[in-house]
Protein backbone atom coordinates (compact mmCIF):
# COMPACT_ATOMS: atom_id res chain seq x y z
CA UNK A 1 0.00 0.00 0.00
CA UNK A 2 1.79 3.43 -0.98
CA UNK A 3 1.34 6.56 1.11
CA UNK A 4 1.20 9.79 -0.57
CA UNK A 5 0.86 13.27 0.42
CA UNK A 6 -2.22 15.11 -1.11
CA UNK A 7 -2.26 18.80 -1.96
CA UNK A 8 -3.07 20.95 0.62
CA UNK A 9 -2.63 18.22 3.20
CA UNK A 10 0.66 17.71 5.68
CA UNK A 11 1.80 14.11 6.57
CA UNK A 12 1.75 10.91 4.15
CA UNK A 13 -1.28 8.78 4.97
CA UNK A 14 -3.65 6.61 2.55
CA UNK A 15 -7.58 6.78 1.86
CA UNK A 16 -7.61 2.74 1.41
CA UNK A 17 -9.88 1.29 3.90
CA UNK A 18 -8.59 -2.07 5.56
CA UNK A 19 -11.27 -4.85 6.17
CA UNK A 20 -13.51 -4.67 9.35
CA UNK A 21 -11.42 -1.50 10.11
CA UNK A 22 -13.66 2.23 10.82
CA UNK A 23 -14.88 3.27 7.46
CA UNK A 24 -13.24 6.96 6.20
CA UNK A 25 -15.17 9.35 7.63
CA UNK A 26 -15.81 7.84 10.63
CA UNK A 27 -16.24 10.22 14.00
CA UNK A 28 -13.68 9.03 16.25
CA UNK A 29 -12.13 10.18 20.34
CA UNK A 30 -9.06 9.71 21.04
CA UNK A 31 -9.02 6.88 24.35
CA UNK A 32 -6.16 5.83 25.33
CA UNK A 33 -2.23 7.03 24.98
CA UNK A 34 1.64 6.57 25.57
CA UNK A 35 3.45 9.41 27.36
CA UNK A 36 4.74 10.48 24.29
CA UNK A 37 1.82 10.95 22.45
CA UNK A 38 0.45 14.64 21.47
CA UNK A 39 -3.41 14.27 21.65
CA UNK A 40 -4.57 13.77 25.00
CA UNK A 41 -7.32 11.74 25.70
CA UNK A 42 -11.28 13.14 24.62
CA UNK A 43 -9.84 14.97 20.99
CA UNK A 44 -11.87 14.33 18.27
CA UNK A 45 -11.27 14.04 14.98
CA UNK A 46 -12.48 11.92 11.78
CA UNK A 47 -10.40 8.86 10.24
CA UNK A 48 -8.84 9.52 6.66
CA UNK A 49 -7.74 5.79 6.32
CA UNK A 50 -6.40 2.59 7.12
CA UNK A 51 -4.12 -0.10 7.29
CA UNK A 52 -3.75 -3.20 8.43
CA UNK A 53 -0.28 -4.78 10.15
CA UNK A 54 -0.02 -8.88 11.24
CA UNK A 55 2.11 -7.28 14.34
CA UNK A 56 0.15 -3.97 15.55
CA UNK A 57 -3.12 -4.48 13.97
CA UNK A 58 -5.03 -1.57 11.99
CA UNK A 59 -3.30 1.77 11.90
CA UNK A 60 -5.64 4.51 10.91
CA UNK A 61 -4.62 7.73 9.34
CA UNK A 62 -6.92 10.43 11.28
CA UNK A 63 -7.06 14.04 10.96
CA UNK A 64 -7.77 15.54 14.30
CA UNK A 65 -9.93 18.43 14.88
CA UNK A 66 -7.75 20.59 16.60
CA UNK A 67 -5.14 20.21 13.73
CA UNK A 68 -7.03 20.26 10.16
CA UNK A 69 -5.45 18.94 7.04
CA UNK A 70 -2.81 16.88 9.10
CA UNK A 71 -2.75 13.52 8.66
CA UNK A 72 -1.33 11.42 11.76
CA UNK A 73 -1.36 7.69 12.15
CA UNK A 74 -2.37 6.26 15.09
CA UNK A 75 -3.16 2.84 16.17
CA UNK A 76 -6.72 1.16 17.02
CA UNK A 77 -6.11 0.62 20.39
CA UNK A 78 -5.85 4.38 20.87
CA UNK A 79 -9.18 5.47 19.96
CA UNK A 80 -13.44 4.61 19.32
CA UNK A 81 -15.73 5.66 17.20
CA UNK A 82 -17.82 8.14 17.95
CA UNK A 83 -20.73 6.63 15.84
CA UNK A 84 -23.23 4.11 16.97
CA UNK A 85 -22.36 0.77 15.95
Amino acid sequence: MLLRNEDGWFGLFTRAEHLGAYRNGTRVVKVAKDTDDRRDIGATGRVLGSLGHPQIGVAYFVEWDDMPRHAVAVVAWKIASMEKQ
